[in-house]
């Protein structure tokens, strides 16, 4: 089965409809990993990424509450990482000179032979050539 490893960059620009092209591939997606046709995984840091991404892009705490809701509903399995694998996102992050989320999320799918899906431009310019990694835009 594909698998795909997605970050926070994703999920907060198509929950609040910062991207609509963003938006309808991470809908496709999800709606083959409810088929079972893929499986979309991420690490436990996504959920706190997420949130943070809500309480900065939503003026409203009631109305964060209510989409966080709907984003803890979503096909995604959250994988730990371990401690070789947080080790070399460390040893990534220097090499790459960017932060160490954004290299657990690529190690994480190096471990899970998934690809990387990211809107983040600046660590895709940084790791592209590492494989194994998806720009959206």
């Amino acid at each position: 089965m594909k698998k795909f490893v997605i970050d926070a960059s994703v999920v907060v620009k198509a929950m609040l409809n910062e991207d609509n092209k963003i938006a309808l591939r991470l809908e496709k997606l999800l709606k083959r990993a409810d088929k079972n046709e893929v499986e979309v995984i991420s690490s436990p840091l996504l959920v706190i990424e997420v949130c943070n991404g809500f309480r900065f892009g939503i003026r409203e705490k009631s109305k964060s509450l209510v989409v966080f809701a709907d984003f803890l509903r979503l096909p995604i399995k959250i994988v730990n990482l371990t401690k070789y694998q947080i080790e070399k996102s460390l040893a990534l992050a220097y090499d790459r000179g960017t932060s160490v989320y954004d290299a657990s999320y690529h190690i994480l799918a190096k471990a899970n032979s998934a690809i990387f899906l990211t809107c983040d431009n600046e660590y895709y310019n940084r790791a592209r050539e590492l494989g194994d990694i998806k720009l959206l835009v």
